[in-house]
């Protein structure tokens, strides 16, 4: 090749790059857009970016040099394929499967009226007992699919109440965040960081010697973390809207809802305990996956399988209606997307960055690259959306143990944090908050995206100090 081709070749690759970083930019500010059609957004991006990196790349080159995977397949379909990791789909599919079925059965709505008639309308109790549900779901479910249940369910709650429903909408919300850490299928970000992780020790065996975390193993770090996290997201909840929720209940309400029977809406109580069963099953196949060799995506496609044996009577209408292929396309998208920014090297500078401050791997030098993470990934996971920053700093942090070696696991706990607490900074952070907002204004209690802010800034500042200093001990514990 003469030295004119090289350049003309050079000019094309510099130019199929910058396109594909416009795209990829474009395609992230219209995500931002309230009404927009989010998996058309991916799916287009992904497309355009696709065709780019093909004809106006060396996209071999480029995956090679760029992607934290061994092989690179020669065929570009199959490289693009490769970018999107199975096993999330397939819980997404799963999950969203098995959220639907137990929907259906009333479990949920019999659990909201438990908690109606424990508390018996008092305010505080009943935040209390609705963010620690949200909580719990959060744990065993996406948060995705949390928010979806318990964002109207909270509303009906208040309406019978006759109590404001922004402070307890809101909180469910914040919630769903917060219970989104203790494992690692409880929110996507997490999905993505534990997958990442995963195929990071199987590409390099010599890891596993320093490092390896199981499902439990991850769920036994984060929890202490998450029950933090909530004390605080109560306490300042309580002061936030001190005015809506220290108010007392009048005798009559309370004598009403002593009254109810939180079994008048379920029409068999059999239904309720096969809910249940299913729960049980999931989480526990959750937690022995690494016992017995079987990855968390069949795990949950099993269990889905089981719920639509035990209660669906019309499996074709269910499967087209009941299951979040809107979710799957957009998160296919997402990771094509997301995966041809990573292969052009988009990242490169950040990773040499962190990768020359981390040196040799000292204690001072993690500490300050966990700081730097934890302060710049909450404003980069709150208005990027928490799945397309938590897939960045997936791969900036396999590149850096790719360049120094696995030096600590609490570095790659200070990502999981960025990657996921940044999500309650404004209503695009996180599809749960976006949700919660959009209950609120259909209701007529309107909060605007700038309010929104205003009003939680403070409680995710808070909770960004907190993640920064519990990855500090972990640094501190895995030295």
């Amino acid at each position: 090749m003469s030295n004119g081709d090289q350049l003309v070749s050079s000019g094309l690759q510099w130019a199929g790059i910058i396109l594909i970083i416009i795209v990829v930019l474009i395609s992230i500010i219209s995500l931002m857009i309230e009404k927009v059609d989010t998996p058309k957004v991916t799916v287009i991006g992904a497309v355009v970016a696709g065709i780019i990196f093909k004809f106006m790349t060396d996209w071999d080159f480029l995956l090679e040099a760029n992607s934290i995977r061994e092989e690179i397949p020669t065929n570009f379909l199959e490289a693009l394929a490769q970018m999107i990791d199975v096993d999330v789909i397939l819980i997404i599919f799963s999950v969203s499967t098995i959220v639907a079925v137990t929907k259906k059965s009333g479990f949920f709505d019999l659990i909201s009226l438990a908690i109606v008639k424990r508390t018996k309308g008092d305010p505080k109790k009943l935040m209390i007992s609705l963010g620690g549900f949200s909580f719990i779901l959060s744990m065993f479910f996406d948060n995705l699919s949390a928010i979806i249940i318990l964002g109207s369910l909270t509303v009906i709650v208040c309406k019978e109440l006759e109590l404001r429903p922004q402070p307890y909408v809101l909180f469910v919300g914040t919630n769903t965040i917060i219970g989104g850490l203790p494992t690692p299928v409880s929110s996507l970000p997490n999905l993505i960081f534990y997958k990442s992780f995963q195929n990071l020790l199987e590409a390099n065996p010599s890891y596993q010697n320093v490092a390896n975390i199981s499902f439990l193993k991850f769920t036994l770090i984060m929890f202490p973390a998450a029950i933090i996290f909530y004390a605080v997201a109560i306490l300042y909840f309580f002061l936030l809207y001190r005015k809506e929720i220290f108010i007392s209940v009048p005798k009559e309400k309370k004598e009403q809802i002593e009254r109810i029977n939180i079994w008048t809406s379920i029409k068999k109580k059999s239904d309720v305990y096969k809910s249940l069963a299913i729960v049980v099953i999931l989480f526990t196949g959750f937690v022995l996956s690494d016992l017995i060799g079987i990855g968390l995506g069949f795990i949950s496609l099993f269990v889905a399988l089981l719920a639509l044996l035990l209660f669906n009577d019309n499996l074709v209408e269910f499967i087209k209606e009941g299951i979040e292929w809107e979710m799957i396309v957009y998160y296919s998208g997402l990771f094509v997307l997301m995966g041809i920014f990573i292969g052009v090297g988009s990242l490169q500078p950040i990773n040499n960055a962190l990768t020359n401050l981390i040196g040799g791997g000292s204690f001072s030098k993690l500490i300050l690259v966990a700081l730097i993470v934890g302060l710049i990934g909450l404003p980069v996971a709150g208005f990027l959306e928490t799945s397309s920053a938590s897939i960045l700093f997936s791969q900036i942090f396999g590149k850096i143990v790719g360049n120094i070696g696995m030096q600590n696991l609490g570095l790659w706990f200070a990502f999981v944090f960025a990657g996921n607490m940044g999500g309650s900074l404004s209503p695009i952070g996180s599809i749960t908050i976006l949700i919660a907002i959009k209950v609120l204004n259909r209701e007529g209690d309107d909060i605007t995206f700038m309010q929104y802010i205003k009003k939680t800034l403070g409680l995710t500042f808070i909770h960004a100090l907190l993640a920064i200093a519990y990855s500090f001990v972990l640094i501190a514990i895995f030295a």
